[in-house]
């Protein structure tokens, strides 16, 4: 669940090198708070989706709803 007034984006699932289960990875969305006008990514473990995140990365500028993409190894 996200916090009070937070939408997040479409979220991609990032695979864990090595991995063996299909959810060995990390989830990844874009999230932004309408009350605070903050951005942030969210990196959460697909194996504990309903534990906090891993890691919570504030943005200097807003994200559009909408946004997305994806980024692959050459």
């Amino acid at each position: 669940m996200f916090e009070k007034n937070t939408f997040g984006s479409r979220a991609a699932f990032d695979p864990k090198q090595g991995g063996v289960e299909e959810d060995d990875g990390w989830v990844t969305t874009f999230v932004h708070n309408e009350d605070t006008d903050i951005s942030q990514v969210l990196i959460i473990e697909a194996k504990s989706f309903t534990s906090k995140p891993v890691a919570k990365i504030t943005l200097p500028y807003r994200v559009p709803y909408g946004f997305h993409g994806t980024f692959r190894p050459i």
